[in-house]
């Protein structure tokens, strides 16, 4: 598939490219997709924008028709920076939905279709970058380094209703693809990867499933090693305003997990393979057991999931241990009243 081939599948109302003067053969491309962020647009471009560079590099904007505001401020930045930026206007009629609920898939997928950079940069519009060399870092280590296909960095992660800051920090790690199976997976906002017509040719077919990073970052991983770069270079917003602080965070989990078993097995691991059980249901069980609903609630999750694994499975009792000190814990506070 290619753009044509795309918006021929899926684009229902015409895409709105904004006027640019944007040079037709940057180095980097940076991919930022954005819909109601009218209060962090400005600081996630502004990050791009001051990035120091001895290459050339281009925006993708992509502007899903907010009604906060977002949509008039891209304009405005498109305007003020029409050598750097490509606004393009979308249009809630294209929206691709994943499990019945509107994503950005079709806004993320269409600015990848666009990127004529040697390598694409990723972050969304309620993220920001922190390091104005951030982008050089990582363009000099790739080109450094040849074999490897996709660099990313430690992060700050900034909780938007508590003010709280806390960091995932790296150690100069090279990981592989079964590091991805096994559930480790690159920072989002801090990605620069090598732009191929590979990659999106194995991720068309996964265009309406949850997960989406996850299998992008294993597509990409088996075209090169993965490089983890200890410099914090960005910023991780926790609004709170997304699908897993909804109050549908169980359904959102099991549409998730299920479209990574689908996944697994679709590039071959049975549920006899070890990450099936090493990977898909301790992370089940962790993002279940760390959801912000009632016990109640937690203990009928929890027994869906038990219908779905083996009961000799190590991962079950461990996790279930946990789930009975909880009880415990709700027990005695109750007690205490």
């Amino acid at each position: 598939m290619n753009l044509e081939d795309f918006k021929l599948k899926y684009q229902k109302q015409p895409v709105i490219e904004y006027s640019n003067s944007v040079k037709e053969s940057p180095l980097v491309s940076v991919c930022v997709v954005t819909y109601q962020h009218a209060s962090y647009i400005k600081d996630c471009l502004e990050g791009i924008l001051m990035q120091k560079t001895t290459f050339s590099f281009e925006i993708l904007l992509g502007e899903d028709a907010s009604t906060d505001g977002t949509r008039e401020i891209c304009i405005e930045y498109a305007k003020k920076y029409s050598d750097k930026i490509k606004l393009f206007l979308h249009h809630r009629e294209n929206n691709i939905k994943i499990n019945g609920s509107f994503s950005g898939r079709f806004n993320f997928i269409y600015n990848l279709y666009n990127a004529k950079g040697k390598y694409i940069a990723l972050c969304d519009g309620d993220d920001y970058w922190t390091d104005p060399l951030k982008l050089q870092k990582q363009f000099e280590f790739l080109e450094a380094n040849t074999d490897y296909s996709l660099c990313f960095t430690s992060r700050k992660i900034f909780k938007e209703v508590s003010k709280e800051d806390s960091f995932e920090i790296l150690k100069n790690q090279t990981f592989s693809s079964e590091n991805i199976l096994k559930g480790m997976i690159p920072f989002t906002q801090t990605i620069v990867y090598r732009n191929s017509a590979n990659y999106l040719l194995k991720f068309e077919k996964y265009i309406k499933q949850d997960a989406g990073d996850r299998i992008l970052s294993y597509i990409l991983s088996l075209e090169g090693k993965i490089k983890g770069l200890q410099d914090i270079t960005s910023v991780y917003r926790f609004t709170g305003q997304g699908v897993w602080s909804s109050k549908h965070q169980g359904t959102i989990l099991f549409a998730n997990l299920d479209s990574l078993q689908k996944f697994y097995k679709d590039i071959g691991l049975t549920e006899q393979n070890k990450y099936f059980y090493e990977f898909l249901y301790p992370i089940h069980l962790k993002i279940l057991f760390d959801m912000r609903i009632s016990f109640l609630n937690k203990m009928k999750e929890f027994s869906k999931i038990k219908k779905r694994y083996s009961f000799k499975n190590k991962y079950y009792f461990k996790y279930l241990l946990k789930y009975i000190l909880e009880l415990f814990s709700v027990l005695k506070q109750r007690n205490n009243k």
